[in-house]
């Protein structure tokens, strides 16, 4: 064989071993790569709080979607992942007290008699923003909610500027926007340690509601509003510098949502087949 060929065959061969070692090493970056990717999904399921999270988001997606059965089910879920977490794991004392409410509010939605299809909207969508607030792996979507507060703070003084001395619907309206707004957004609140200043703007809104509601608001003290609702909202959250990229809000119910889900929450979540549920799982 000459000299040539002896070449191109040690340079065959070193070519099908370079290339054998190369697929060898792409296997085990995958084989690694996949898994750490286990290792991570086995340490989210393993924490608590997002465990919490997880099931806080499944129910709100299941009320939006507007299957009552599978709401309550996950309903069931969202309260045994609620009460796996432990205290030390939340970001403030009084987060526990404050998720365990959102929680009864849920459920008491529910299983009422009548459910009212707004009262269990709104209540599965508070438990997900608070769930999502005290979760490291959470995307901060209540802090969103600073921008609509904003804008209806500022509708609101527009509203009452405008009636000067006379009653305005207008106002109330965007009072009561406002006011569901910071509804939803409440738990959260005061679930990552901002319960003084929750409550400086329950009872800010509380005076907002009694000014109002006077068949003639006096324009002196209707005026001082907007100013009070605006520093009481903007101490409900974190300066903008310290606060953490946010995601999408939560997302309104489509439109016919609170008519659809309500004829079909009515005809199950009754006290035949609530109570039947409930019943079922006792004797388990």
């Amino acid at each position: 064989m000459s000299m040539n060929g002896v070449r191109i065959r040690i340079r065959i061969r070193m070519s099908r071993r370079a290339l054998a070692a190369a697929l060898l090493i792409l296997w085990l970056e995958a084989l690694l790569g996949g898994q750490a990717a286990a290792a991570d999904g086995e340490k989210l399921l393993r924490d608590p709080v997002d465990r919490f999270r997880l099931a806080a988001e499944s129910l709100y997606r299941s009320v939006s979607d507007g299957d009552p059965l599978v709401v309550l089910r996950n309903v069931t879920q969202a309260e045994e992942a609620l009460l796996s977490v432990p205290s030390k794991s939340l970001p403030a004392p009084e987060a526990t007290a404050a998720l365990a409410a959102a929680m009864e509010r849920m459920r008491r939605a529910v299983s009422a008699l009548s459910p009212d299809a707004e009262e269990v909207y709104g209540a599965s969508a508070s438990l997900r923003l608070a769930a999502d607030a005290v979760s490291p792996n959470g995307q901060g979507l209540w802090l969103d909610y600073r921008r609509l507060m904003r804008e209806d703070t500022e509708a609101l003084r527009t509203a009452i500027t405008s009636a000067g001395d006379r009653p305005s619907p207008e106002a109330k309206e965007r009072l009561t926007s406002l006011s569901g707004h910071y509804g939803l957004i409440r738990t959260a609140v005061v679930a990552t340690g901002r319960g003084e200043q929750a409550e400086r703007a329950d009872a800010v809104i509380r005076y907002a509601e009694r000014i109002l509601s006077a068949d003639a608001p006096d324009p002196s003290l209707a005026a001082e509003l907007a100013p009070r609702i605006g520093a009481a909202i903007e101490g409900l959250y974190p300066p903008a510098a310290e606060a953490p990229t946010s995601g999408s809000l939560a997302a309104a119910p489509p439109a016919g949502f609170f008519s659809a889900i309500g004829a079909f929450i009515l005809t199950v979540l009754t006290y035949s087949g609530w109570r039947k549920y409930r019943g079922e799982r006792r004797n388990k």
